[in-house]
């Protein structure tokens, strides 16, 4: 049961006690762990403002959320604490303070009629909770029932790097090009605590371990999953002599395995075989699992590999789209069997190698599958309690987004 079902009865009758004139918009209601936050005209009410995000009345909130909360009026800025998290949220800046990390956000928190409103989305998500919002009842609902996984698909150019962050280990997928490597560490020091735990070279390709050697300079690493296939570039040698320099980390190759993150969520390692040809079907495939939602990572695994290995896939929520959208990956035998809900590409706009192709996208849209891109959206991140998930965009790609050559 998701948490849209667990809560429908309370979300009903707190709609039949909410009166609308023909005609009006219906009050914005926010929803925290089933309990609804009793807004009146002395606290406010919540908004929907230019950004399209909620903002809310600061302290009833997160008063009600269990914080608790105060007001620093030389710096003019809103402060709650719970479990030992504090998150600042100053008036008119695009950022919040996680504990002192800054954290950017698409709004700003503002003073109206005398009173503090923040973005409720990315506060409540500081503090770990699961937060969606239901359109058709104007509802914001937050619940804090299961630990939170983010996957972070990073905007590095015509390339792929991608970060699961289940905020007690963090696993880096890829690290794009030589040229994305410090903009890479710039973004993974928001977001790694201390160290990282995995770091999974898909395969060979500059695209994808070119930064790689930036990272291992940057970060302690656990462990090193490596394909086994080696390459004759600069930048692999540059990768590899690294990995050999990296002091007190684990080489691996990739072999089925089950890699546990969290209390419920897990990555699986998917071997395909070591008998190819190419390179890109010698990727490392990586599906993360986290309770009911699977996310399934297949470097630039081809059509080819794809189809001779069908047996080892599943329905999936969430795809990665496979070699950036290249005509030679995604085929419809692969989608037939994974059939997702949502998919990701990875590429750069306006890239020389018409990355996504229209033949891919179709594909995909045949299948009924809304896919986003990096090349359009920028970082594009998955959120997921394991029971529902969503992403922080809006933009899905259309026919029209596909790559000419």
């Amino acid at each position: 049961m998701n948490l849209r079902q667990r809560i429908l009865p309370l979300l009903l009758a707190l709609l039949l006690c909410l009166p609308v004139t023909a005609g009006a918009v219906r009050p914005v209601g926010v929803i925290i762990d089933g309990q609804a936050v009793a807004f009146d005209d002395t606290y406010g009410h919540p908004f929907v403002d230019e950004a399209g995000r909620t903002q809310v009345p600061f302290r009833v909130t997160l008063e009600t959320f269990g914080c608790t909360v105060s007001w620093d009026n030389d710096t003019r800025t809103a402060i709650a604490e719970k479990d030992g998290v504090v998150v600042a949220v100053p008036i008119g800046q695009a950022y919040i303070l996680e504990n002192g990390r800054q954290i950017p956000i698409d709004t700003t928190s503002r003073i109206r009629e005398n009173r503090t409103y923040l973005p409720i989305r990315a506060v409540l998500e500081a503090f770990g909770a699961y937060v969606t919002w239901d359109q058709e009842n104007r509802l914001v609902m937050a619940d804090t029932g299961m630990p939170l996984v983010r996957v972070h698909f990073m905007e590095v150019g015509q390339g792929d790097a991608t970060l699961i962050d289940t905020g007690e280990l963090e696993v880096l997928i890829d690290g794009g090009t030589n040229k994305a490597g410090p903009r890479l560490v710039e973004y993974l020091r928001g977001h790694v605590d201390g160290s990282l735990d995995y770091v999974i070279a898909t395969h060979p390709d500059h695209d994808h371990i070119g930064g790689l050697d930036d990272v291992l300079a940057a970060f302690p690493v656990g462990e090193i999953i490596d394909s086994g296939y080696p390459n004759d570039t600069q930048s692999w040698a540059d990768y590899w002599a690294a990995v050999e320099a990296e002091p007190d980390c684990t080489l691996s190759f990739d072999e089925d395995r089950i890699i546990p993150l969290n209390e419920t969520a897990y990555l699986e390692i998917i071997e395909t075989g070591d008998h190819w040809d190419s390179s890109n079907d010698s990727s490392v495939i990586a599906q993360l699992v986290c309770g009911e939602v699977d996310v399934l990572f297949t470097g630039d695994m081809t059509a080819k590999a794809e189809r001779e290995s069908l047996a080892l896939f599943r329905d999936v929520e969430v795809l990665k789209v496979g070699h950036h959208g290249s005509k030679t990956s995604t085929s419809q035998e692969f989608l037939a069997v994974i059939r997702p809900e949502y998919a990701v590409a990875s590429y750069h706009k306006n890239n020389s190698y018409g990355h996504p192709t229209a033949v891919v996208l179709q594909r995909l849209f045949d299948f009924g599958t809304t896919v986003y891109g990096t090349g359009k959206s920028g970082n594009i991140v998955l959120t997921t309690n394991g029971l529902d998930y969503s992403f922080n965009t809006g933009s899905p790609l259309t026919i029209e987004d596909a790559g000419t050559t």
